[in-house]
């Protein structure tokens, strides 16, 4: 080679190893400048969903394009497949996600209104708070109201639901996102919560009849009567403490509260009404999402999507409620956990208990969850743990509540109130195979006796230590709701 080209063919190899470096040192630079911007401890922004149920939302499979911005942040999200709550409602939903604890450990059960958290139960923003987090909640429902001290731990609490309802939803969005923008040296906690899937179904912000009419749309679902006098049931001799709800009429026909001005009696339009409604809930979340990506701030936060409970839409002759039976379709919810920086989407498909989300944020934010927490991390499910733990949720009205347990496919329900037997198949232990029965139509607790045992065993093992005082809780409480808020209640459904 002659001494030309070896000077040349130096030039070359040194101008490759100078792009290198630079290319390393930019690529450092930016490594920097990013470790500079998001200092310390993630950011936690946690999108809840009331009455949304898995099965509806388009990210879980939906046909109808129900929430195209939760598919998006799913891409980059460990997608629960199975997630269920630990009691159908609202209150005892959220008491249960937000302080990792089951519902008759903390008494907030069986009913909505007039639940009030004790001051001894720390919830997650209290710990988040303890750690340097700044939090704030959004809350578009009046029954998530002050008085029932969910949100204790909260440093900044936006009522909206005090606004009319339309402007509730869109006022949430709006806050939260003026609450991302402010400048701050701490990490934050955000809840936004949405209420629009709640019955009366009300899709703000979107085509109200985007659904109806469409190819998904069967009008010849049967029409259901319109029950405006509560059920005839003969009580126990006694005050009967939840009267009211058990006499509720929404077995079997369509409860006034929920009554739409069109259709009032076609099921099919109930369902895409409500199925428009998620869309509307969607679509303001992602208002939130585009905000917060960019303002930068998705590269240190894990963002959440979860529900509270789903919704019954005439299944098992339930409508459009929550909260009395235990089957999947109010049982199982969405639970999207997208970690900081976003993951390779990943599905997880075995149960998970949705009040394992607070040890697990704790876990991905470095935080020793609190010692009487009874929920563990849903991170040793996500890295492909075999022994997933069982799954238990209460439910129901009655002092003999019902109490039901999943393990993997299988699903065992036990009804002791000869009452609530009247609304479902009438048997004390119901067994369901969920890959072959996904709706729970079939009871094979007389057909499987070896897995009706074990579970049996297990779930009666599991409520031993507590049941008898749980049985005796009343849920009675101080808590006084000024006439606006029974107004709003009422609205809703909750108070008669």
């Amino acid at each position: 080679m002659t001494l030309l080209a070896r000077k040349h063919v130096g030039n070359v190899v040194v101008a490759l190893v100078a792009l290198v470096l630079l290319a390393a040192g930019a690529f450092w630079l930016r490594a920097r400048l990013r470790a500079e911007a998001n200092p310390g401890p993630p950011n936690i922004l946690i999108i809840s969903l009331c009455s949304v149920r898995a099965d509806h939302m388009s990210c879980y499979g939906y046909p109808r394009e129900t929430t195209p911005n939760f598919e998006r942040l799913a891409r980059e999200a460990i997608i629960f497949d199975h997630a269920i709550t630990q009691w159908p409602k609202t209150v005892p939903g959220f008491t249960a996600i937000m302080t990792g604890k089951y519902g008759h450990t903390t008494g907030v059960m069986r009913v909505t209104p007039f639940q009030h958290l004790d001051d001894r139960h720390e919830t997650l923003a209290e710990t988040l708070g303890a750690h340097g987090y700044e939090t704030g909640a959004f809350i578009s429902t009046p029954v998530l109201n002050p008085q029932t001290n969910v949100l204790q731990g909260f440093e900044t609490v936006e009522e909206v639901y005090r606004l009319r309802r339309d402007l509730s939803y869109i006022a949430a969005t709006q806050r939260a996102i003026r609450w991302l923008q402010q400048p701050r040296e701490a990490p934050f906690f955000a809840w936004v919560h949405y209420n629009n899937a709640h019955q009366p179904y009300y899709p703000v912000g979107v085509w109200p009849r985007m659904f109806v009419d469409d190819e998904f749309y069967d009008a010849t679902r049967r029409w259901i009567p319109v029950n405006e006098e509560p059920l005839r049931l003969d009580l126990p001799p006694m005050r009967h403490p939840y009267a009211e709800q058990v006499n509720r009429p929404d077995i079997g026909g369509v409860h006034r509260s929920a009554v739409l001005k069109q259709n009032p009696n076609e099921l099919a339009y109930y369902i895409a009404q409500y199925d428009a409604s998620i869309r509307s809930a969607d679509e303001m979340a992602g208002d939130v999402l585009e905000e917060a990506r960019r303002l930068g701030l998705l590269d240190n936060t894990i963002v959440v999507v979860v529900g509270d409970h789903g919704e019954s839409l005439g299944d098992h002759d339930y409508y459009f409620a929550h909260g009395r039976l235990p089957y999947n379709d109010c049982a199982r919810v969405p639970l999207l956990i997208r970690p900081a920086g976003g993951t390779k989407a990943t599905r997880v498909r075995v149960p998970v208990a949705v009040f394992g989300l607070a040890p697990t944020l704790l876990e991905l934010a470095g935080i020793q969850p609190p010692a009487e927490m009874e929920a563990t991390s849903l991170l040793p499910v996500v890295h492909g743990d075999e022994t997933a733990p069982l799954v238990f949720m209460e439910s129901g009205y009655q002092l003999d509540y019902t109490l039901s347990v999943w393990e993997g496919r299988w699903k065992l329900i036990h009804i002791p109130s000869p009452i609530d037997r009247l609304w479902t198949k009438g048997s004390e232990y119901e067994l369901y195979n969920l890959e072959r029965d996904p709706g729970e139509l079939r009871n094979l607790y007389e057909t499987r006796p070896a897995v009706a045992t074990r579970l049996r065993q297990k779930l009666e093992q599991w409520s031993a230590p507590w049941i008898e005082a749980a049985y005796n809780t009343v849920g009675t409480s101080n808590v006084q709701l000024d006439e606006e808020m029974r107004e709003r209640l009422r609205a809703l459904g909750y108070l008669p």
